[in-house]
């Protein structure tokens, strides 16, 4: 064999050797991970930032719920450490890939990938003597640039339970917290008390009807207002509007009398059909907050209504909807709308209208007997926040337009008023007497809902001393009677402090 043979032989031997070699440690690399890489700024993600038990325990008992963490990086890495921040004396147990433990180290995700996080825990009511008592705690992982944290939060404790029931006479206490699945509903005839610093929390769906001759009478104080809200107790739902469905005043209920309320978080916090009219007592709003509504804070249809000394504000449409006439009176309120949970809101914090279109698409017209508004506040962030949405005073007749004169009553005076009503038409005293036009009023901080007025604001000291005589004491007690100034508008008077 030439030499060049030889030598071509010897290289093809090497090279089978090392084409052998190769595949070998590919097939090494692709078998071992070595995830040494620990996590960069972003840290990891989560399904969810809290946990939330939101079952109420009645007695010892557990429950269990998971979620899921992300690797969101292009590379395997390593989970320096998972643990409760309770440790061995947390209320909740852990579960991280199989392994059961308050706290579990090196856990290793591949790249892109995800693993369930199973969270236990187990609540004793008798250890507390608050009825509405919530457990806390949070789960660390810790990174080699981060550490973040996932909430735990269970409540429970003795409540009462109900769940899709229709109840007669019946007075809710401040005992126990309330839960409510589906519909609370009271009865025909029936009367609902609800005494002072009573909590009535609704699930999903849940609400509260009272039905034709039945009455609702909620009797909370300054010190103990009495609480409507979601059922959900972390302080991200605070101000979540559309937790459950609200309060239903039905057609024909009557003599209803509402005080030191907090309706919150509904899709509707208060709906008022037919109500008040006809001889009956008019609905009495004492000193309530509505907040944080989806839709409506208060609608109210062909009813009659007297509110004094209320916040109506943060709705995903009107704060204030008075629709198809009726007869209303406002008093030292504030109606401001800053809602900003993701759409524009096309309707003003403040609409009155004195009709409905029927099955036929026609207007139902009815008499706005009068909608009064002294020493009030109507205000938000659109450039126009007060809609009057009046139809013609006709009414149609066998086919034949007959002339037929509806009343048309409103009247704003001593308030402060966002519109875009022309100057015109707020020069009309019969529907506008002493109003401040598109002035701010300055609250505190409406960004953390503090409607309060701040020291320089327009609407100190320019309230009718006539209307604060009716209601000398406003929302926090403080009294609007003094000798030497007039009342400020808004449901606070803002009191210096020296």
């Amino acid at each position: 064999m030439q030499t060049w043979e030889l030598v071509f032989a010897r290289k093809m031997k090497r090279l089978k050797k090392i084409w052998w070699v190769i595949p070998a440690v590919l097939m090494w690399w692709g078998c071992e991970r070595d995830y040494l890489f620990r996590g960069g700024d972003e840290g990891i993600t989560f399904s969810s930032d809290t946990v939330m038990f939101d079952t109420i325990f009645t007695s010892i008992g557990s429950a269990t719920r998971n979620f899921r963490i992300y690797n969101p990086y292009g590379s395997d890495m390593t989970i320096d450490a998972i643990r409760l921040a309770g440790g061995d004396d947390s209320k909740f147990r852990i579960n991280v890939n199989g392994v059961p433990s308050h706290e579990v180290y090196e856990v290793p995700m591949r790249a892109g990938d995800s693993l369930y996080v199973f969270v236990e825990v187990t609540i004793n009511p008798g250890e507390s003597s608050d009825p509405s008592f919530v457990v806390t705690d949070s789960i660390v992982f810790s990174t080699k640039e981060r550490n973040q944290s996932v909430k735990l939060v269970a409540y429970g404790q003795d409540v009462v339970l109900m769940r899709n029931q229709t109840i007669e006479s019946m007075t809710f206490t401040a005992e126990k917290p309330y839960l409510i699945y589906d519909w609370l509903k009271v009865d025909t005839a029936a009367v609902l008390t609800i005494e002072e610093g009573a909590h009535l929390y609704f699930y999903q769906g849940a609400g509260l009807a009272v039905y034709s001759e039945a009455s609702l009478k909620v009797k909370g104080t300054k010190e103990n207002p009495v609480l409507f809200a979601g059922s959900r107790l972390e302080d991200w739902y605070l101000d979540k509007p559309g937790q459950w469905e609200g309060i239903i005043l039905a057609p024909g209920s009557k003599n209803h009398d509402i005080s030191y309320a907090s309706i919150r978080n509904a899709t509707i916090g208060l709906n008022v059909d037919s109500v008040g009219l006809d001889g009956d007592a008019p609905l009495l709003l004492s000193n309530v907050k509505i907040e944080h509504i989806s839709k409506q804070g208060l609608v109210a249809q062909a009813s009659s209504i007297i509110a004094h000394n209320s916040l109506f504000a943060d709705a995903g449409s009107a704060s204030v909807a008075l629709t198809y006439g009726g007869h209303y009176e406002f008093y030292h309120c504030t109606i401001a709308n800053f809602f900003n949970w993701g759409k524009y809101r096309s309707i003003p914090a403040l609409l009155l209208s004195n009709y409905y279109f029927n099955k036929d698409n026609k207007p139902e017209i009815r008499d706005m007997e009068e909608a009064l508004f002294s020493n009030c506040i109507i205000w938000g962030s659109n450039t126009n926040e007060l809609g009057l949405d009046f139809e013609p005073k006709v009414k149609e007749r066998n086919d034949k337009e007959e002339k037929n004169e509806f009343l048309l009553n409103y009247r704003f005076e001593n308030s402060l008023l966002r519109t875009s009503l022309s100057e015109e038409q707020l020069s009309d005293k019969k529907y506008f007497n002493n109003v401040i036009v598109n002035h701010n009023p300055s609250f505190v901080d409406y960004q953390k809902y503090n409607y309060q007025l701040d020291t320089l604001s327009i609407a100190i000291d320019a309230g009718s001393m006539e209307a604060a005589r009716k209601y000398p004491l406003d929302y926090l007690g403080n009294s609007r009677i003094n000798a030497n100034t007039l009342p400020d508008l808004g449901y606070i008077e803002r009191v210096e402090l020296h």
